[in-house]
């Protein structure tokens, strides 16, 4: 098992709430930009898989051109830069889009982080340490496992427009088969939902108050040394005059 499975996710929970606090309450770029690069440097000791955030890559650029226009639109700090008709950019616009542009990404990318480091077993785990009714906190693990199963049936039902004369092939006709794929989908989404409805009640799931689980959370002394110094960085970095 490796290490990062190891690690209670309380611990990585407080992880993510110090970058994702950090990057919400600083004006920094340095510290945003500082912010990034741990999750970068931490994911490639601890886990060494960086192609997770492969996929974000164009939705980070379609959220980070619209922060530039939106700043290059509306802001008003600094200088006048450049000036046609009713339209004015100031000077401040491409620091203030710099800044919301790292700001966004480290949010983003410590999230993704705290997903992937945790299981959807340790996160049902965690609920319930925390009083959530199991029948509830199990919601996590089904819901991690549906979305792989609707993946499947939707890259079937690509196909199978696909032999029908529908190219499914990249992004632009998977958008355009988008009305062709989404009935089908919806009638196997509500099929399997029933499937494990009935599964679920078939062997008593949520009949008695209590359950059972082979693996327990208990948080570790350097654990607890470790949430202690992340608070106190939180404090001193966002906080302390």
């Amino acid at each position: 098992m490796d290490f990062i499975e190891k690690i209670d996710p309380r611990t990585k929970l407080v992880w993510c709430l110090t970058l994702i606090l950090t990057a919400l309450f600083s004006q920094n770029l340095i510290l945003e930009i500082g912010m990034i690069a741990l999750v970068m440097i931490t994911d490639c000791i601890f886990s060494n898989h960086l192609k997770k955030y492969k996929i974000l890559l164009p939705i980070m650029l379609l959220v980070a051109s619209q922060i530039v226009v939106i700043q290059l639109l509306f802001c008003r700090d600094g200088d006048i830069l450049w000036k046609w008709g009713i339209l004015s950019v100031y000077t401040g616009a491409i620091p203030a889009a710099a800044l919301g542009i790292s700001r966004t990404a480290a949010v983003t990318l410590a999230a993704v982080q705290f997903t992937t480091w945790t299981s959807a077993i340790d996160a049902a785990l965690m609920l319930i340490v925390w009083g959530v009714p199991y029948r509830y906190a199990m919601l996590v693990v089904m819901t991690k496992r549906f979305f792989p199963l609707m993946q499947k049936e939707y890259l079937a039902i690509s196909e199978s427009q696909s032999v029908r004369g529908y190219p499914s092939e990249g992004i632009k006709n998977r958008i355009k088969n988008l009305p062709l794929t989404f009935m089908p989908l919806l009638y196997r989404t509500v099929r399997h939902t029933s499937d494990i409805a009935l599964a679920m009640e078939l062997k008593g799931y949520g009949r008695s108050k209590q359950r059972t689980f082979g693996k327990h959370l208990h948080l570790k002394s350097w654990e607890m040394i470790s949430m202690t110094a992340l608070v106190l960085f939180f404090i001193t970095v966002n906080l302390v005059p």
